[in-house]
């Protein structure tokens, strides 16, 4: 899916934070070498930290009315290695199914969601964003 924003292996590697934050990530990016068939590669998050998931990574950019979770997230092959992990999955999974109540409760495209609504109830249901 192309999304409205797509993750990227930098935004992994550095820890990256975003004020549509609706996730977070931790785990190594686990991808196949490119330059060297049959070998895995562990790339992490830098001094053990985390990363955020935008929300306009589950907003495809050309298709209203949808949402997109686990490995369908728009991400560069690096990042999702990282963000398909199912802890991560489940975070964001929830963070659709929340968004996905709020738009079809006010009538709205999912990508016309508040995000500060969205984190606030995500928040409230014990998330962490």
């Amino acid at each position: 899916i192309v999304g409205q924003y797509e993750l990227t292996r930098d935004d992994v590697e550095r820890g990256a934070r975003f004020p549509d934050a609706i996730a977070r990530g931790a785990y190594p990016m686990s991808v196949q070498s490119a330059a060297q068939p049959g070998v895995r590669q562990h790339l992490f998050v830098r001094d053990g930290g985390d990363y955020d998931i935008p929300y306009r990574c589950l907003v495809p950019r050309d298709v209203d009315g949808l949402l997109v979770a686990g490995r369908c997230l728009a991400a560069t092959r690096e990042a999702i290695g990282s963000a398909r992990m199912g802890a991560q999955c489940m975070a964001y999974g929830q963070a659709a199914g929340t968004a996905a109540a709020l738009a079809a409760a006010r009538g709205i495209a999912p990508r016309a969601v508040d995000i500060a609504a969205l984190r606030r109830v995500l928040q409230a249901d014990r998330a962490i964003v």
